[in-house]
């Protein structure tokens, strides 16, 4: 026992030395009626530990999951079926980087990394029965390293795109999309910018949003929003002074070199041939009850590692975070910030993967930077397939300053949004054309052709409202509006006419009626939606999948695609006037309650609404698994006023009673809650739950 106790004292004096905090401070967590934890202490060291303690209950193997993922580590646990994502991990050698360049970021976020990694070791320590057998050795840098793996998949998206126009067939990366827009201050109801933050991702995996807030009160820090489990505080949010939202989207940061192969082991450059740099990564693989280890081989060049090799060339990866692990570091700079010029101190380090950025400001500023890491090219060179790597002159100059990205400050259409498009359609009359980058298209890098079905309705919703109320502001938000549905409406009307009436069963003109009917809108209990949805679908894969009716599609395709829904109806949810929520529905994979929800991307039928949800196929119960992940609403007023809501849950246990709570309560409706955002009283009056905790904690 002497020994246990000596222990123990020992480490409490580690954490006091290392954390720079000369006494203990009280620090207290109140989870509000949705389980959310709102933190309050006097430092951000304090808060950080809380936030990790308070994960961890939520969370606790996801959180250590993801530090695998990041590592390199988690095929140990998981298996074979690991082994890709523990090798791009690897070969990308971010566990290594992110430990060597720890020390060289903000001390107090230093502190605040270390703090935060304590109070996950806290809770393991204090329940563990919770601890997974499994469960690693925790380090300081884990979250600056969380924060790297995660932008790391743009990037290195962008490049797999130039390997793909070569002809060779990347690893694939998986899809993100979002939604955001800000409204200025002149076309706000309150003379206040309203600011949308709408990510879109898995509703599982390491990319599931948790919901927190947390005040520091000695650093002058209050902060409301969204991060990915296993970093300290919000990224997405908002703190007293302005809010910040992203989308995907932005300049190209990243090429593909062809190298020239020599014999024995060298690639060529400028005429003369240089030695592959070979380095060899050891990776443990879980093989049902034993551990195996494997040997994976890296090689690389002075451009990056090698991807691929063809027809005697190798393919290598230039990406220009390789040596930066700098994405944390400047999200809490943005978020310490008080005003727009501070922000964009902090946005100009370019850490960021390729995005659209948009803040607002309690001063009344709207801004946006099509921002990331963007190498200065040679003149010239293809950016859309590989870079010869054997001549010098190819090779980067440095990385652009911040002024060089394409960005606006209060434009005078008082709105901008940018639900995943190119800058050109982020307003009527947009000043951001493609046309002013023709010689540096990469700074713009934009797919061609119009704006799709999400970006053209919010985009119009805006315009047309020059006085946004709280409740226009949240219905935008959860618009589950079918753009370019009326065009079907009257094409389905001349043809419905055209038909001769005894060839018009009773069945087809039920649904034919309940479309014609509809007022575009997919919610949950709408009629037309559904029906709509049907005929799309025995319209053809192709048909279906046409936003604007076809020139060639005639009266009698329509006709029998009327039928043919009639029959679906039937035969799918049973009945002619089923709902749209009977079919799309929400809730927990694995849970035994679901819910009706509205909107979606369905893609596939011509039916993505700027309410993002996406959903598994199937013909009985269509149930969302992505979409949405942490939509809030941000009304920059002296003090912000926000509302928040996942589409889950803030908890992974099920007997906590917040495992699918706000899918019921709230996302199946299409509602978000206050965030009682610096109403410490507010929150008191509504917690179901208070832990006081010590930072440091008590030996």
């Amino acid at each position: 026992m002497r020994l246990r106790l000596r222990a123990c004292f020992t480490w409490l004096v580690v954490l006091i030395c290392c954390c720079g905090v000369a006494q203990a401070e009280n620090v207290t967590v109140y989870r509000d009626s949705f389980g959310v934890p709102h933190i309050y202490a006097d430092t951000l060291s304090g808060a950080a530990f809380a936030a990790g303690y308070s994960q961890a209950e939520d969370r606790l193997e996801q959180l250590l999951q993801n530090y695998r993922m990041a590592a390199g580590t988690l095929a140990e646990v998981a298996g074979p079926d690991a082994l890709e994502y523990d090798i791009r991990s690897r070969v990308w050698q971010h566990e290594a980087i992110c430990r060597e360049l720890f020390a060289k970021i903000d001390p107090k976020l230093q502190d605040a990394c270390r703090a935060y990694i304590a109070g996950v070791e806290h809770f393991m320590a204090e329940h563990p029965d919770q601890k997974p057998a499994w469960a690693q050795k925790l380090e300081p840098f884990y979250p600056i390293m969380l924060g790297r793996f995660i932008i790391w998949g743009w990037p290195e998206g962008q490049a797999a795109d130039d390997l793909q126009n070569a002809g060779i067939e990347p690893q694939p990366v998986a899809y993100r999309g979002s939604n955001q827009w800000v409204v200025a201050p002149k076309r706000s109801a309150n003379g206040a910018p309203i600011a949308l933050i709408d990510p879109h991702l898995s509703w599982y995996g390491p990319f599931r949003f948790y919901e927190q807030r947390m005040y520091a009160a000695q650093d002058d820090l209050a902060i409301s929003g969204a991060c990915i489990l296993g970093v300290p505080m919000p990224g997405l949010g908002h703190n007293q002074y302005l809010s910040i939202a992203m989308t995907t989207g932005g300049p190209d940061t990243a090429d593909v070199y062809e190298e020239t192969l020599g014999p024995d082991g060298t690639y060529q450059v400028d005429g003369e041939w240089r030695k592959l740099q070979t380095r060899v990564e050891k990776v443990r693989v879980r093989m049902g009850d034993k551990i195996e280890e494997r040997e994976i081989k890296v090689l690389s060049t002075h451009h990056g590692p090698v991807v691929a090799q063809k027809d005697g060339k190798a393919y290598t990866m230039a990406i220009p975070y390789m040596h930066e692990a700098g994405l944390i570091e400047e999200l809490y700079n943005v978020m310490r910030s008080k005003n727009l010029a501070e922000a964009k101190r902090a946005l100009a380090t370019c850490q960021l993967m390729p995005q659209n950025v948009m803040i607002a400001t309690v001063d009344g500023d709207v801004f946006y930077v099509r921002t990331g890491r963007v190498p200065v090219r040679n003149h010239g060179l293809p950016t859309h397939k590989p870079i010869p790597g054997n001549n010098s002159k190819n090779d980067y100059a440095g990385i652009h300053r911040f002024s060089d990205l394409v960005q606006i400050e209060n434009p005078p259409q008082g709105y901008m949004q940018n639900n995943n498009v190119s800058p050109e359609h982020m307003m009527k009359q947009s000043p951001l054309v493609p046309e002013q980058h023709h010689e540096r298209f990469y700074l713009y890098f934009a797919e061609p052709g119009p704006a799709h079905q999400r970006a053209r309705a919010t985009l119009e919703q805006l315009a047309a409202d020059e006085q946004v109320t709280r409740d226009d502001a949240l219905e935008i938000a959860f618009s589950t509006e079918v753009w370019a549905a009326n065009e079907w409406q009257q094409r389905l009307q001349s043809a419905w006419q055209a038909v001769p009436d005894d060839q018009k069963s009773s069945d087809a003109r039920q649904v034919y009626d309940q479309i014609a009917g509809w007022d575009r809108h997919s919610r949950p209990d709408s009629v037309g939606a559904l029906s709509y949805y049907y005929f799309k679908r025995a319209l053809g894969d192709e048909l279906a999948k046409a936003v604007h009716v076809p020139d060639t599609l005639a009266n009698e395709q329509i006709a029998k695609a009327l039928g043919v829904a009639a029959e679906s109806l039937r035969g799918g949810p049973g009945k002619l006037d089923a709902r749209f929520g009977d079919l799309f529905r929400v809730g927990r994979e694995g849970g035994d309650r679901t819910w009706p929800v509205g909107g979606g991307s369905l893609k596939e039928v011509g039916m993505a609404t700027p309410r993002a949800v996406s959903f598994h196929q199937d013909d009985k119960l269509r149930l969302g698994h992505g979409g949405q992940t942490s939509t809030q609403v941000v009304f920059l007023t002296k003090p912000p006023k926000s509302y928040m809501v996942l589409p889950l849950g803030e908890s992974d246990h099920k007997e906590s009673g917040h495992w699918d709570d706000q899918a019921e309560k709230l996302f199946s409706a299409g509602k978000a809650k206050d965030t009682h955002f610096l109403d410490r009283e507010g929150v008191k009056q509504e917690a179901t739950a208070t832990v006081e905790l010590k930072w440091p904690p008590q030996a």
